[in-house]
C-alpha cells in the first residue's frame, strides 16, 4: 500500500503550484496502480480544513473539496485506519523529529500508520527523512 501526504493533493489539484505536474502524474499513476494507494482520516481531515480556508491559495468551496474526497474514493482510494499505532512507535517518531512537539505530531502520526502497515508514506515534505531509520518506507516525491 501507499499512503498519500496532504501536500501530494493539493498539489495534483492546484494547476498553479510548482509540483502540479509531478503530483498530477504520481497521483493519477498511484490511483490506477494495482498496489492500494490509502488516505488517512487526518490527511482527509487537513485536506477539507486547508482547502477550505479563504486563506489558501487555492481555496476551493465546500461543495468542490467534498468532491475531489469523493472523487478519489469512487476511484478505489481506502481510507486508512491508525487503530494498529502503537503509543511507544508514536513517540520514537516524535523524538526522532527536527521539529517541536506541536509541529511533529501531524508527520510523526502519518508516519507511524505508514510504519504500522508496512505502506510507503508518499511526500514532497522532507520533515519525513529523520523517520527512514525508524522504519518508514519514503517515496519523496519533487526530489
Amino acid at each position: 500500500m501507499k499512503i498519500a501526504d496532504v501536500q501530494v493533493l493539493f498539489y495534483a489539484i492546484d494547476p498553479t503550484s510548482g509540483q502540479h505536474e509531478p503530483a498530477a502524474r504520481w497521483l493519477e499513476a498511484a490511483i490506477n496502480d494495482r498496489e492500494p494507494l490509502g488516505l488517512t482520516w487526518p490527511t482527509i481531515h487537513q485536506f477539507l480544513r486547508l482547502g477550505t480556508n479563504p486563506a489558501f491559495p487555492g481555496c476551493m468551496s465546500d461543495d468542490e473539496a467534498m468532491g475531489w474526497v469523493e472523487e478519489w474514493l469512487d476511484a478505489g482510494v481506502e481510507v486508512v485506519n491508525d487503530a494498529d499505532v502503537r503509543w511507544d512507535l508514536f513517540t520514537e517518531l516524535v523524538g526522532a523529529s527536527r521539529r517541536a512537539l506541536r509541529n511533529a505530531i501531524d508527520d510523526a502520526r502519518l508516519a507511524a500508520v505508514a510504519i504500522s502497515r508496512g505502506a510507503t508514506l508518499a511526500s514532497f515534505d522532507q520533515d519525513f527523512e529523520p523517520f527512514i531509520a525508524h522504519g518508514l518506507r519514503w517515496e519523496r516525491l519533487g526530489a
